[in-house]
């Protein structure tokens, strides 16, 4: 009979804890589509591809202006090398800037989870209901960050 008031006794006092227990989601588009540091990145790299674009008629031009087969095929070569690093370059600097975007967003997200208010963050195409969304708070966080 003690062991029974014992497990009663444990189980009420276990309740209110499970009942606290708050769910939060985010989602991930309006998060980035309301962070700052992504409308100046995809600015930055809209630029450069538009660069690139002329780069590609100027040298298209150059070959074209060419006088003899030999001329061209050093200009395609040439012009070929210079557009494979620019590409390279560009790629390899986007990859950077959405690891960089990513890493910013994991983090406000963390600290939003070590505030303690939430049990569990999980991402808005998980959840179907149960959630409170704190995508805009996750906003006004990254925002806010210099």
């Amino acid at each position: 009979m003690k062991k029974l008031f014992t497990l009663i006794a444990l189980l009420a006092m276990a309740t209110p804890v499970f009942a606290a227990d708050k769910y939060a989601s985010v989602d991930i588009d309006k998060v980035l589509k309301g962070y700052k540091k992504t409308a100046t990145i995809n600015k930055t790299f809209q630029q450069r591809e538009a660069d690139i674009r002329v780069f590609i008629v100027d040298a298209q031009k150059s070959v074209v202006a060419a006088t003899t087969d030999a001329e061209r095929k050093k200009l395609e070569d040439k012009y070929a090398k210079e557009l494979k690093a620019k590409m390279d370059k560009l790629q390899k600097d986007k990859i950077a800037a959405l690891q960089g975007i990513e890493k910013d967003v994991k983090k406000a997200i963390d600290a939003e989870g070590k505030k303690g208010v939430y049990a569990l963050i999980l991402t808005s195409n998980t959840t179907l209901y149960g959630t409170v969304d704190i995508s805009d708070s996750i906003i006004k966080t990254l925002n806010a960050a210099p």
